[in-house]
């Protein structure tokens, strides 16, 4: 599709961790597959892939829709205590350096702060989300980060992104939403921000697509040399 970012209204930038810095598909297949390979007896190690990346990609769309009803009805602090204990009980099947960084995230990061303020809006718990930051060595470029419970709502509400924007200091409708998901597109449809999602996490371009954004990009780093000359 073609593009109809409008480069000239843009003066801050706001990212989704999860699937556009985080390449946490990847992680979730790697730990349901560790978790299946208990079970060799029954399961042989390409099996064990192939059902792992099947489970993850099964449970996207249920997991999102859980996340935004718990949201809006206000469950979302006992929800993410149950997510926090399935986390848990899965620790023992992580490698001890879990976090995976999208290729190319921090150098462009570091980049795009020399001209942008930038913040996070994620629907992860502060916790992992700040650790993953740190992991990733690109704490210190964002000057606010927002996470599932810093407003009242949560994405696919504008809250975050507002809130974002006022922490940035500029008007929400002059900052871009950057996800991978139908989520992030609707947070900023709502947050009245231009929108560029990014096929590097969950989202599938189809859907993406229906949801009109301002630019389709295959990974998140490629955002550099669409905003830096």
């Amino acid at each position: 599709m073609q593009s109809t970012l409008d480069k000239t209204q843009i003066k801050a930038i706001i990212f989704d961790v999860d699937g556009t810095l985080r390449d946490t598909d990847d992680e979730m297949v790697k730990s349901f597959e560790l978790f299946l390979l208990k079970f060799e007896f029954l399961i042989s190690s390409k099996k064990a892939q192939t059902a792992a990346r099947s489970i993850v990609m099964t449970m996207e769309n249920p997991a999102q829709i859980i996340l935004h009803y718990a949201d809006r009805w206000g469950w979302d602090k006992f929800i993410h205590q149950v997510i926090n204990s399935i986390r848990w009980l899965l620790k023992p099947f992580k490698n001890t350096h879990n976090f995976q960084t999208i290729e190319g995230i921090k150098p462009m990061i570091a980049e795009l702060a020399k001209h942008y303020p930038l913040a996070v809006a994620s629907a992860g718990d502060e916790q992992t989300v700040k650790a993953f930051l740190a992991h990733a060595g690109i704490t210190q470029y964002f000057k606010c980060v927002a996470t599932a419970l810093t407003c009242p709502h949560t994405k696919p509400f504008a809250d975050p992104l507002v809130w974002a924007a006022l922490q940035m200091g500029v008007e929400v409708e002059n900052c871009i939403m950057v996800g991978d998901t139908t989520v992030d597109m609707m947070a900023g449809k709502n947050a009245k921000t231009q929108t560029v999602a990014v096929l590097c996490g969950f989202g599938e371009r189809e859907e993406l697509e229906a949801l009109n954004p301002n630019l389709i990009l295959v990974t998140t780093a490629d955002l550099t040399s669409i905003l830096i000359p």
